[in-house]
């Protein structure tokens, strides 16, 4: 069976000798994630085709169906296939897409499922590349019949999913089909947002835990590395930016300290910024501690001045807020409490009739000190539940019930509420309609910078009428994605967001 697997290299090697001798070649291509019935029949097909059948798989690395995929390692999966009868030889692939392998195997028949007939569904346009390099080579895409079975569907349901998740999908596949739902995600890409708030620094120190100073009472750790991610409304324009195609971002960075050049470097290039300088300060950095070999945040230690912005500094985001206005669609307002929005700059942005979404997060520095409240009739607003509890001083009361008070008080179209593992809930003020969305996260590393992904997403969802359900879902896959890996660390990627969604429809 080991003789089976083997590189691209070797196995092309040996299908030229193979040729040589008269015989034909099958090439079949994919993930084989899950092997069912559907598979076996159309490596039976295959090998009628030819005297010799290759199977190429991705490898773990390069498969875009979502976190958790695939489900069983390349190796697990190029064993499974070896087994089978039919198939003479097995490759694991590096690359995306089966364009490599066609190019050193070049087989006579490259044999495709009838659900790849239509390369319009395709969504990473990878079918229409591996088409015109089987043709260039003189060979025949053909396509298999018969039943059309799943492996997503059936991993999503025997293994990835609990109830609610699976009766909510059954739900939203019976009001709408899947090219729907996929199709707003592009919907989106004509909105031009135009982010406001701090800049954030988000360090991860990860270190082993010593044990108990020799002489005095304190715990040693021994750093081990350290990783910094953009964080703050830099996280939200780079999530943005994967499904609009230009971004506005206007924020403010430290005179001392400011990682300006960084900034610059991993910022995408269709987000428009314009910094301004707070004198005397730091850019905002917030170094976690984090305990290497259970991923347990032991401490965090803050670089923040938190005063609000100087007259001249006021002036300056005020002058640069109403130049970007007229390119602007959606204005998302991201307020962490640190003295970025002054009294001045909230009224000028009431000014305009853009629509406004606005998150006001509270936090360590700014609890006791941050309300929603000052900030009414805006389009959406978001808050996850403890914050909430807090502004209503409540924490017994249906969440429900206190989303209904806390309208009456800001009297807003839509207002969200994220409540950790159980999801997040919308509320739409004009048709008095809620919803609720599970969360999709299948392991989570850690949960900074989830909103900063949901947020967004459900901002520029709405803006384009995008209906409540629909728009809170695609919003919390996207915030799955961030939150299986630390802080920002997985920006948004449109064809990866896409082949998730997909494959959770399944």
């Amino acid at each position: 069976m080991k003789k089976k697997i083997s590189s691209l290299e070797k196995i092309s090697k040996i299908v030229s000798s193979l040729k040589i001798k008269g015989k034909k070649i099958s090439l079949c291509h994919g993930v084989f994630d899950l092997l069912h019935p559907g598979h076996i029949y159309h490596f039976e097909q295959a090998k009628k085709k030819s005297d010799i059948l290759v199977v190429s798989i991705t490898s773990d690395k390069k498969v875009l169906k979502g976190p958790g995929r695939p489900y069983f390692n390349q190796k697990n999966r190029a064993h499974s296939l070896a087994s089978i009868e039919q198939i003479d030889f097995v490759i694991i692939s590096d690359d995306k897409s089966a364009v490599n392998v066609i190019k050193k195997i070049k087989p006579h028949f490259y044999v495709k499922g009838s659900d790849y007939k239509n390369s319009n569904d395709d969504i990473t346009g990878k079918i229409d590349l591996e088409k015109k390099e089987v043709q260039k080579n003189g060979g025949k895409i053909v396509y298999t019949t018969g039943q059309v079975f799943s492996s997503s569907k059936i991993i999503n349901k025997e293994f990835f999913y609990n109830d609610e998740q699976i009766n909510f999908i059954k739900k939203l596949k019976k009001k709408y089909s899947t090219q729907t739902i996929l199709s707003s995600v592009d919907k989106v890409a004509k909105n031009v947002p135009f982010i406001l708030g701090e800049t954030i620094i988000d360090e991860y120190i990860f270190c082993k835990a010593i044990g108990k100073s020799g002489k005095e009472s304190y715990m040693v750790l021994q750093e081990k590395k350290s990783e910094k991610y953009l964080g703050g409304v830099l996280s939200i324009a780079q999530n943005l930016s994967a499904l609009s195609k230009k971004v506005n971002l206007l924020t403010i960075l430290g005179s001392i300290g400011s990682n300006k050049r960084t900034i610059k470097n991993e910022l995408k290039k269709n987000i428009n910024y314009k910094f301004v300088e707070k004198t005397g300060s730091p850019t905002i950095l917030k170094k976690r501690f984090i305990e290497e070999v259970d991923n347990t945040k032991l401490l965090g230690i803050y670089s923040i001045n938190d005063k609000e912005n100087s007259y001249k500094e006021e002036s300056l985001l005020i002058r640069y807020f109403k130049s970007f206005l007229k390119s602007t669609d959606l204005i998302i307002l991201s307020d962490y409490g640190h003295g970025f929005f002054t009294k001045k700059l909230i009224k000028e942005i009431y000014k305009n009739n853009k629509f406004l979404a606005i998150n006001a997060q509270v936090n360590s520095f700014s609890i006791g000190y941050h309300t929603i409240t000052k900030y009414k009739k805006a389009d959406l607003i978001l808050m996850n539940e403890t914050e909430l509890r807090h502004e209503l001083r409540d924490k017994i009361s249906e969440r429900f019930e206190l989303i209904k008070k806390l309208n009456k008080m800001i009297n807003c179209n839509f207002i969200a509420v994220t409540h950790g593992k159980t999801g997040a809930t919308i509320y739409s003020s004009k048709s008095k309609e809620i919803i609720h969305v599970p969360a999709f996260a299948r392991q989570v590393i850690d949960k900074v910078g989830a909103g900063d992904a949901l947020f967004p997403i459900l901002s520029t969802c709405l803006k384009s009428k995008i209906p409540m359900d629909i728009s809170l879902y695609i919003a919390s896959i996207s915030a799955a994605i961030n939150s299986e890996s630390y802080a920002s660390k997985n920006i948004l990627n449109k064809i990866y967001f896409k082949k998730f969604l997909e494959h959770s429809l399944k």
